[in-house]
């Protein structure tokens, strides 16, 4: 079978060039044969890295089969999401090298790496100034985003879908509605070209903050069921390591980076050692994060945010240096700014294109193996689909209305629904819930089918609000 492998290639490819506006033939192709040579490999899996060299292969052919879905004009991220869902089946009926990729650190390694690097890219794109401006519309998103959907979690879902009388389950319900994971929103704001709308802008703002209230949330409601009362130690500590890494980072970005940067860049300029100061960067304040208690993606998003292009000062391009130099001096003010803007806009874009090749690599495992998570044989029941689908229904309901006090050059359906997905961090607060014994097996599966229902909302809502309500001129 293996060695009729490359004539089945060769002919297909040939297909694909005689027919270059229909790709379909390959893709197909590929598809047909990317589990088959993973179920192959069954007999071969053992417990040692080796496996994971066809593996991660698999899930990097997975991730480029997800393109198939750009036919339909879909959003990427769905099909990353659906393949992952995929493997958790094929583990759930034993395939031990499901079960491998499922179980294996690395990949769960790689996967949080992606989501790092997802942020990260975001914050270089985004700018303070930009952030700061919706500063306030961010901040009420959150809120509003925190407050109805825990109300509505709390008394509407605990009584009168789960018919609770238990303080320590509506609570629990209550925060994981709250709970808010942008990663997939701010996927498809990339891939339709509309990072820098201000609505996006707002969600971007909104993320920091309501992942901030989320810690909050969390360590609050879980010093009621552990103890019966908040432990006012416990939120006093995280609310000063909070305001301390915003500080730091601060601090650091107005004299330290700058310096160091430039410190690096007199040893070489090259690629390479750009490349390195933006993962030292991002890696650094991710692990900063993780020590103080934040999401490692939230230390991401803020070393982006810091790092501005003209930290790169010494790394000008040479049409700059022959503008600037006393041969060509450059009196006009005007002209000197329009220079000093389009250098950062070159230095931007030169950080984007050298951190893009680490990101189509791992971004995509970042999705499929959130897919992973959701086990779709548990919850292939129709009391059970109803429960969850009562429950996805008041999650969007609760996240759609954090828009409604925008003004109206706002677009606040967009904000609303790219604060829709739960995803990971919906995760995190049902599996402390059910690790607490909160949860149940039926309500944690009830909730799992939120996170996924939610999941594959957002990118359709996404893709149908940006082509209807958004002017074309802003979609890429």
């Amino acid at each position: 079978m293996l060695d009729s492998l490359p004539i089945l290639l060769s002919y297909f490819l040939k297909v694909t060039a005689m027919n270059k506006l229909n790709k379909l033939p390959l893709y197909l192709f590929l598809a047909s044969i990317s589990f088959p040579v993973m179920a192959l490999a069954e007999t071969n899996s053992s417990h040692n890295y080796n496996f994971l060299l066809l593996g991660l292969a698999g899930l990097i052919a997975s991730s480029m089969i997800s393109k198939f879905l750009q036919y339909w004009q879909l959003p990427t991220v769905l099909g990353e999401l659906l393949i992952g869902s995929l493997i958790s089946v094929l583990a759930h009926y034993h395939y031990q090298f499901a079960l491998d990729l499922m179980h294996s650190p690395i990949v769960e390694f790689l996967a949080i790496l992606g989501s790092i690097l997802l942020l990260f890219e975001v914050g270089l794109e985004s700018q303070l100034n930009d952030l700061m401006a919706v500063g306030w519309h961010g901040s009420l998103v959150a809120l509003l985003g925190m407050i109805i959907p825990f109300i509505l979690g709390a008394w509407i879902v605990g009584d009168y879908v789960f018919a609770s009388n238990n303080l320590s389950l509506n609570l629990f319900l209550g925060a994981t509605l709250a709970a808010t994971s942008t990663g997939i929103s701010v996927r498809v704001f990339k891939e339709l070209g509309i990072i820098k709308n201000p609505a996006c802008q707002i969600v971007l703002a909104a993320s920091i903050i309501d992942d901030i209230l989320g810690l909050i949330i969390l360590t609050i409601v879980v010093g009621i069921v552990r103890h019966g009362g908040i432990e006012s130690s416990s939120l006093i500590h995280l609310l000063f390591n909070i305001g301390l890494f915003l500080l730091i980072s601060l601090l650091l970005a107005w004299r330290f980076i700058p310096w160091l940067i430039n410190q690096f860049l007199k040893i070489s300029s090259d690629d390479a050692m750009h490349s390195a100061i933006l993962m030292l960067i991002c890696l650094f304040w991710s692990w900063l994060a993780e020590q103080i208690g934040l999401a490692s993606i939230i230390g991401a998003f803020i070393a982006g945010l810091i790092l501005q292009p003209n930290f790169f000062a010494l790394n000008q391009p040479s049409w700059y240096q022959q503008l600037i130099s006393p041969m060509n001096k450059v009196n006009d003010p005007s002209l000197v700014h329009q220079l000093d803007h389009n250098l950062a806009l070159y230095q931007e874009q030169r950080l984007l294109k050298l951190l893009s090749p680490f990101n189509h690599i791992l971004v995509p495992i970042f999705f499929i193996y959130a897919g992973m998570q959701v086990d779709l044989t548990v919850i292939l029941n129709l009391h059970m689909l109803l429960v969850g689908l009562s429950l996805s229904i008041v999650a969007i309901i609760g996240k759609l209305c954090c828009g409604i006090f925008l003004p109206k050059t706002v677009n606040r359906w967009l904000v609303g629904v790219g604060m829709v997905p739960r995803g990971e961090i919906g995760l995190i607060f049902a599996l402390t819930g059910r690790e607490l014994g909160v949860f149940n097996a039926e309500i944690f599966a009830a909730i799992l089918i939120m996170v996924m229902l939610t999941s594959i909302f957002t990118p359709l809502a996404l893709q149908y609000l940006a082509k209807k309500l958004l002017p074309s001129k802003e979609l890429a």
